[in-house]
């Protein structure tokens, strides 16, 4: 009987296992290829490259400034959703299966710079992207695959990793929650959908962050409600509650939200709340941020009521409070926990739809 030394089996016991995870990384990795190139083959028929242009005479002198960008569809009618349109645009087309289609903005929401657009002249097929709420927990470290129309390149994959979620950059507050992803967007790659490795469309690329060679995207669920306001009256209604916070370090090392004012004429200033309330929900959802309120504020629906659940002298209560519309003279104010940060030393958000003094083709 053969008799092998100890040191001899247990190397080849390792060698083994060392060929067992090799090859199931590259199993591993084959899938994942397979997955995203599935994805890409089904999603990047419903992705098209937006143009925008528009007159300008200046010193009796014309320019023609052109403006390109990403979109895709959101219905079989031939709308489309992209984000950094030119504004007051003269003429807008799409590029699509080597065609130029003209179109028409039905929509746009300053706010977080989202257009809907609608074809003249539909094709007749259209695959578009199913916009939902169903992502709306996508997790930190789960891959997203960008489909983009870079500069004047073929529609392309461009994947990353889902990175966090955040309500502000620098001194910036903005609408809603973020999604902050690893997406390196270059010029014309800004208004691309994003999905998930399950097909979920994820967002929209909103804005790079080219310092960090990472990117922002607007969540399936606010492009929803915005989509569904543009497609209604070519104007989004956000809700309005008229109150000003600060942060307040409590016994818990922890921090409160708490309410230092209210604007005048708001629903805020004839409720039942009060300056030095404590936020602890707001229709049900945790505010532990300021972004938490302005995340709030963003979904509520006008001309409904709201329960505030407020912590005053140690004891809770439950206030209603009825949203009303946003004023158009009301904007989102810094957060004061971001009044310490130097944003000249921050990364600059860019908006990375090329913008150009070329010549449009005619129709």
């Amino acid at each position: 009987m053969l008799h092998l030394p100890a040191a001899f089996c247990l190397g080849f016991l390792l060698l083994g296992q060392i060929f067992t995870i090799s090859a199931f990384s590259q199993e591993s990795a084959l899938s994942l290829e397979s997955r995203l190139k599935t994805i890409f083959s089904e999603k990047s028929k419903s992705v098209v490259r937006v143009k925008a242009t528009r007159v300008a005479k200046t010193n009796d002198k014309i320019r023609r400034f052109l403006k390109m960008g990403s979109g895709f569809f959101v219905s079989k009618e031939g709308h489309i959703l992209t984000t950094g349109l030119l504004p007051n645009a003269d003429r807008i087309w799409i590029e699509y299966n080597e065609s130029y289609l003209l179109a028409e903005e039905i929509g746009h929401d300053p706010m977080c710079n989202l257009s809907l657009l609608k074809l003249l002249e539909s094709p007749e097929d259209i695959s578009y992207v199913r916009v939902n709420d169903s992502s709306d927990k996508i997790s930190v470290g789960s891959f997203l695959l960008g489909i983009t129309f870079a500069l004047e390149f073929e529609v392309g994959p461009a994947l990353g990793l889902m990175q966090s979620y955040e309500y502000s950059f620098g001194k910036r507050l903005f609408a809603t929650r973020m999604i902050r992803s690893s997406l390196a967007l270059g010029p014309g790659e800004v208004g691309a959908p994003v999905f998930d490795l399950n097909g979920r469309f994820v967002g929209i690329t909103h804005a790079a962050l080219p310092d960090l060679q990472s990117s922002f995207l607007l969540p399936a669920k606010a492009c929803k409600r915005i989509r569904d306001d543009l497609l209604l009256s070519g104007q989004v209604d956000y809700g309005w509650f008229g109150i000003t916070t600060t942060r307040k370090l409590n016994q818990e090392n922890s921090f409160d939200i708490v309410i230092n004012g209210f604007v005048d004429d708001s629903p805020a200033k004839d409720s039942k709340l009060k300056v030095g309330d404590i936020l602890h929900t707001v229709g049900g959802v945790s505010i532990k941020t300021q972004g938490d309120l302005a995340n709030a504020s963003f979904f509520a629906e006008p001309d409904t009521i709201l329960e505030f659940k407020v912590k005053r002298d140690g004891k809770y209560l439950m206030l209603p409070l009825k949203v009303t519309i946003r004023p158009q003279n009301q904007k989102l104010s810094s957060p004061s926990i971001n009044s310490n940060l130097d944003e000249s030393n921050s990364s600059s958000i860019a908006d990375l739809n090329s913008t150009e003094t070329v010549i449009p083709p005619n129709f």
